[in-house]
């Protein structure tokens, strides 16, 4: 049997697609071991861990934001391990080019893993050459060899659990956490520009249907499982659009109502939502939602995004979630093309009329490979360009002052009173407070998903120097003024 080690950032980012492919590794007889690099103070205390474990191959499930990191440290394990290194995940699969340049990678997973993975793994095993596996990129001396992907798998239900094992019997932390993660579906049917699932469209045109799901008995079988050996006492449902396809959410509700009934809350999209369903909702169990707006200017969204729900389809979800109180919170889109201080203080005066329990705001990033990236680059409105990203252009010199809704939204949002001082706010210097306001946000996902107080100051503490990153400042990229 053959053995790898995959390799992850912190406890933020708990990967159930690590999980996904331990598991169906393990039931086909190979090794599998998982390291946190948050959990190694010296680069050697990690050299020496993967020395001592053994393993044939150090794997990389990567998101762009964890890219860079990612390349110092691959770079360093190469340099001094020389084993093979694969990278997969949806950094690769959007920007294969980019990742074929980094020159400590040997192999790129190109799509949905699991079967590529465990042909590598018995072929290596089996001491067989592994150039021709489909989804896998192959590193020969100064070319690549690309090969074909495969079909994408219909019957989801095929693959075993999740391997939480992989991460919660090393990290104790994990386990006890009261919050477990769970996804039903794969695939978006949207076509929104900022995200890839347009581009996953496009490579897998020809091999199946995009948007699958597991079986209702699959899911409730697997949530039994995981409360049955850890604690548990709420569930999150980290699917993009959990409402997508009414008669699967409507039998999953009544059996979950029936066999789970413990709180819950997942993300949904307002276009297919209605009262049937909200109230299906509140049955169950299900104390919050999550959906994204981006913009609350409906041109915007439309035009630029392709985000194409109207404000209307917003107004009238959140309608519903008040009636039935189910708390919602909102994901937004900042530093926009063309975008002014009075263009955001539109938004959020938007926002705000939907009354919601709080808002995630974000800094647009515009990632390589995206059909935003095509879009913009044609009509002239990225300025420079980075490793992995295009920086929108700041036509008003604004964004400056725009990214300062990093710790004032969720401030805006709670005390509506402020709204008429909202862009007095955006222009106020406030660096002294943007910790302690951006800290406001994080106490809101944390009553939203009903953490316990001691727990969540625990995975706060665990990742505070991650966190305060990622929350007060945008993905750092390295940019470059595009030649006119």
């Amino acid at each position: 049997m053959a053995k790898i080690l995959f390799i992850s950032d912190n406890y933020l980012n708990e990967s159930l697609g690590i999980m996904c492919l331990s598991s169906y590794l393990k039931i086909n007889n190979h090794k599998v071991d998982i390291a946190l690099l948050s959990e190694y103070k010296r680069v050697d205390d990690l050299l020496k861990f993967i020395k001592e474990i053994s393993c044939d191959i150090i794997g990389f499930s990567v998101m762009t934001p964890q890219a860079s990191a990612f390349q110092h440290i691959s770079k360093i394990i190469k340099e001094r391990t020389h084993h093979t290194i694969i990278w997969g995940g949806p950094h690769c699969t959007l920007m294969p080019d980019e990742t074929s340049k980094d020159g400590y990678v040997d192999i790129i997973c190109v799509g949905e893993g699991e079967e590529s993975l465990l042909e590598l793994m018995n072929r290596i095993d089996a001491r067989k050459a592994f150039d021709d596996i489909p989804n896998l990129m192959i590193k020969k001396k100064d070319r690549w060899i690309r090969n074909e992907l495969c079909n994408l798998e219909a019957d989801l239900d095929k693959y075993p659990f999740p391997d939480r094992a992989l991460y919660y019997n090393r990290y104790p932390f994990l386990r006890n956490f009261l919050l477990k993660k769970f996804v039903t579906m794969r695939g978006c049917p949207y076509d929104c520009f900022y995200c890839f699932a347009p581009n996953l469209k496009e490579i897998y045109k020809g091999k199946g249907a995009l948007v699958r799901r597991h079986s209702v008995e699959y899911v409730i079988a697997e949530i039994e499982s995981v409360i049955s050996k850890y604690p548990t006492k709420v569930l999150h449902f980290s699917d993009d659009t959990f409402n997508t396809n009414k008669d699967w959410v409507m039998n999953f509700l009544a059996s979950y109502k029936e066999n789970i009934a413990l709180p819950f809350t997942c993300n949904i999209t307002v276009v297919g939502i209605d009262e049937e369903m909200v109230k299906g909702l509140k049955a169950a169990g299900c104390s919050g939602v999550a959906f994204g707006l981006e913009s609350g200017i409906e041109s915007v969204r439309f035009k630029v995004l392709n985000k194409k729900f109207k404000n209307l389809d917003f107004i009238k979800t959140s309608r519903l979630l008040h009636r039935y109180k189910i708390k919602f919170i909102i994901s937004m889109l900042f530093c926009l093309p063309n975008e002014t201080i009075e263009n955001v203080v539109e938004s959020i005066c938007f926002a705000n009329l939907m009354k919601p329990w709080g808002i995630r705001a974000s800094i647009l990033k515009i990632f390589k490979g995206t059909k935003l990236a095509k879009v913009l680059l044609e009509r002239g409105l990225c300025e420079a360009v980075g490793e992995f990203t295009y920086q929108p252009k700041d036509l008003h010199n604004n964004h400056s002052k725009i990214k300062n809704i990093l710790w004032a939204g969720n401030l805006l949002i709670k005390f509506p009173m402020l709204l008429p001082f909202a862009k007095k706010i955006l222009y106020f210097p406030a660096h002294c407070l943007a910790v302690p306001l951006i800290m406001l946000s994080y106490w809101t996902d944390v009553i939203y998903h009903k953490i316990p107080l001691v727990q969540a100051l625990g995975y706060f503490w665990s990742a505070r120097k991650v966190f305060i990153k990622g929350l007060a400042s945008e993905q750092a990229d390295i940019y470059r003024k595009i030649a006119p």
